[in-house]
Order: structure tokens, then C-alpha cells, then sequence
């Protein structure tokens, strides 16, 4: 039988822009590759992989049925998603607020088709003439009779209109280290450094191509010391290189990942959007097979825990077991190590209460 990941991998790749012909024995579990799909975020990306080079007639028909609805209810799910963020970012204009976007639509409107990238929520930053505007947004969007919950310091969270909406204080975790509050002020300095641009015909902004660029690259990267990623956010790396191949000075791009302990990870994720979606990576990238077998490996085999309903107590006992099963990645994948991060985490929740 041939391998499920490489036949995934070439379906991404073609489902993502690259032009290549290429074909498949009648061996293949079509049903596992939908599964894995699926479980990676990819399912309507590799459909389309599998439409542009012309395999629908391959796959069993009750399979094909079943990846077409899901990529259906999928685009439906994105147009819904959509239409409230328009309207949201429309009534935080309309009270004088900037909504900008970080990640989700952004990256969306990166992918050949917008709505093959799988999103569940809308991450996003207001400003008001140039100042943080987040307790005003969550002020307009109760006055419309919607609750909000504050309870986290990085972000408040609501449901509008069917979207669950997280209005950021901060971009990242800050709490403890004096590194990670720098590295808020370099992120905040960059997002509004260029002429304003829209997602489509909305009010939702973009933040500038360095931020995009970098916050990205973070934002996967706490996912992967926390939870794990998948295969959707090598994608997504794939889709920021290929954008802003020519509009980022990656040696300056270099310099900040470097400094904030990112640059590891940020060579072993262009290294596999290289190798597994098909783009070039814009920038000298240095070998290390080691890395990114064992990037990959996790992406692809990670246990991950049962998801459903946890007490916030099993969430935190959860997240705690992870890290120490997560210890590896510190060693391999950023600039310090894993016990000093946890040392950081625990004395900042504790005790630090400046977060200007």
C-alpha cells in the first residue's frame, strides 16, 4: 500500500498551486488518507488537490461523498464566519475602532481558495487613533446585549453572531518574562506600519507584512510547545513565504526570530513547506534533517488528548502534563530551557502584575 502521508502531502501540494502530474496505484486507502486529512486540517485543501489533478474518478464514491460535504459545510461555515466579522468590523468602525486581523481571514485570503483554510474563531486587535481600543470593543459589543468574558488577561472572548470573536489586549503571553514584554512592544510597533488595507469590501485590516511575517511564525510556535500543531499550520507558513517572498527583508525577519528565540523553528517549518506544499523559501535556510524529522513526527503521530468536555482544572492539569511531555522541543526549538520557561509561567501568574 502506498504511503498515506506522501499521498496527502502531493494533494496538498497540487491543492495549494503546485502544478504537477502524478499518480496513484489502485492500492490506497483512500478512506484513512480522508481521515488523516481531516485530523490535519487539510481535508478541503487536499480536495482541491485531488480536483486539479484530475483523480476523482479514483476514489471510492460513499469517501468522495463524504470529503465533498465536509469541504461543503466547510465553505458554508467560512461564509457564515465572514459575513459576522464584516459586520462586526463595521460596528467597531462606526464607534471609531480599527479591527485588525491576526491570522484567519489573513491568512485565508493568502490560500488559492480562502475558504479551503479551516478557521473556528477570529483572533483580532483594535485601536483607536492609534491607541489599544480593546475594553472599548468589548463595551460596544455589550452594549448590544452580548456578554463578555475578561477573565483571561492576553484576550476577551465573546460569540457574535454564530463567531466566536477573541479581542486581544495582548498578542502573545507575556506574564513573567521581561523578553516576551519586549517582544510585545517590537510586534505592536510594527502592526500599523503601512498604508491601511482591507480584507475585501470589509473594514477587517491587515496588519503590516514584518508582523504578519513574525506574529505567525509565533503564534505556531506556541501552539507547538503547548498542544502540538498540524499539518495546516506548516500550510499556512507555506502561504506567508509564498506572499511575501519579495515584500519582507528576511535577514532583518531573521535577526528578530533570532533574538527571540524563534529562528530554529522558524528554518524547520520553511524546510517542510518547502518540501511537503512545494514553495521556496526566500531566504538561505540551513540543513537539519534531525529537526525536521522530528517536527514532522509530532505534527503527524502526537497523541492528542481527548477533547472533550474538561473542567478548567483538567484544562490547566492537561496543559501541565503536556509541557513536561513537550520537554524535548524547548531543547530543540528555542533559546531556553524547559524547566526555566515553566519557573517563568509559574512565578508570572503568581506575581507579575506590570504588563505595560
Amino acid at each position: 500500500m502506498e504511503n498515506i502521508e506522501e499521498i496527502l502531502f502531493e494533494l496538498v501540494a497540487a491543492g495549494l498551486g503546485k502544478r504537477n502530474d502524478c499518480g496513484f496505484s489502485k492500492d490506497v486507502d483512500w478512506q484513512d488518507i480522508y481521515r488523516t486529512a481531516m485530523m490535519q486540517g487539510v481535508a478541503a485543501i487536499s480536495l482541491d488537490g485531488l480536483q486539479s489533478l484530475h483523480l476523482n474518478n479514483v476514489i471510492p464514491y460513499p469517501v468522495k461523498m463524504q470529503w465533498i460535504a465536509s469541504a461543503m459545510k466547510q465553505e458554508q461555515m467560512y461564509n457564515a464566519q465572514w459575513q459576522s466579522a464584516a459586520s462586526l468590523a463595521k460596528l467597531w468602525h462606526d464607534a471609531g475602532l480599527d479591527t485588525y486581523v491576526m491570522k484567519g481571514f489573513v491568512l485565508a485570503n493568502m490560500y488559492p481558495k480562502p475558504s479551503a483554510r479551516y478557521s473556528c474563531d477570529m483572533d483580532c486587535f483594535l485601536i483607536c487613533k492609534h491607541v489599544w481600543g480593546e475594553e472599548k470593543g468589548d463595551v460596544v459589543v455589550e452594549s448590544r446585549g452580548i456578554d463578555v468574558d475578561r477573565s483571561y488577561y492576553k484576550n476577551s472572548k465573546f460569540c457574535f453572531n454564530g463567531l466566536t470573536v477573541e479581542n486581544h489586549q495582548y498578542l502573545l503571553p507575556i506574564k513573567g518574562s521581561k523578553k516576551a514584554k519586549r517582544f510585545e512592544s517590537w510586534l505592536r510597533e510594527q502592526m500599523e506600519t503601512k498604508v491601511d488595507e482591507y480584507i475585501g469590501d470589509s473594514f477587517l485590516q491587515v496588519p503590516s507584512d514584518m508582523f504578519n511575517a513574525v506574529y505567525i511564525l509565533a503564534h505556531a510556535q506556541e501552539h507547538f510547545f503547548e498542544d502540538g500543531i498540524v499539518l495546516k499550520h506548516i500550510c499556512d507558513w507555506a502561504m506567508v513565504l509564498k506572499t511575501y517572498a519579495n515584500k519582507v527583508d528576511w535577514d532583518e525577519w531573521k535577526h528578530v526570530c533570532k533574538e527571540y528565540g524563534m529562528l530554529s523553528f522558524g528554518y524547520a517549518m520553511s524546510r517542510l513547506a518547502n518540501s511537503i506544499c512545494g514553495v521556496s523559501v526566500p531566504f538561505d535556510c540551513p540543513k537539519d534533517d534531525e529537526a525536521d524529522r522530528r517536527l514532522l513526527d509530532d505534527t503527524l503521530y502526537r497523541k492528542v488528548c481527548n477533547n472533550g468536555k474538561r473542567s478548567d482544572m483538567q484544562v490547566r492539569i492537561n496543559l501541565v502534563m503536556n509541557m513536561f511531555r513537550n520537554s524535548w522541543k524547548y531543547r530543540m526549538f528555542s533559546d531556553t530551557n524547559f524547566l526555566m520557561f515553566c519557573g517563568r509561567r509559574v512565578w508570572g501568574y503568581l506575581f507579575d502584575k506590570d504588563l505595560d
